[in-house]
């Protein structure tokens, strides 16, 4: 499939203002903000970022709130490398959520 997105990898497909909230805010409200952008711009802002190594971590935030055929549809192969980066990033950070500060898994007081 022939990715019918974004040619101009300069050009940013949100406000700088926008932009700027989203580089500032919490994963929680970088998720608000994204759920708020069409899919298309969304994902159009996921790949932007994701190609900016000091934006990747929002990229892959926003990417995750994409469709994989977003995602193809604005990078083609590489919207769908994204795609599955963003989906294994989401699987580690419940995991890691899930761990406590120290590392080590949390402690049950469950009697068995």
């Amino acid at each position: 499939m022939r990715p019918s997105g974004s040619t101009d990898l300069e050009a940013c497909p949100v406000s700088d203002d926008l932009l700027k909230r989203l580089l500032d805010a919490t994963l929680n409200a970088v998720t608000d903000v994204g759920q708020q952008l069409p899919e298309q711009q969304r994902a159009a802002l996921a790949v932007y970022c994701y190609r900016r190594a000091h934006f990747r971590r929002l990229g892959l935030s926003l990417a995750s709130l994409c469709s994989q055929q977003a995602l193809v549809m604005e990078a083609g192969h590489a919207g769908d490398l994204i795609h599955r980066q963003a989906s294994s990033v989401s699987t580690e950070g419940d995991a890691i959520s899930r761990t406590a500060k120290s590392g080590k898994p949390p402690v049950s007081l469950y009697v068995v």
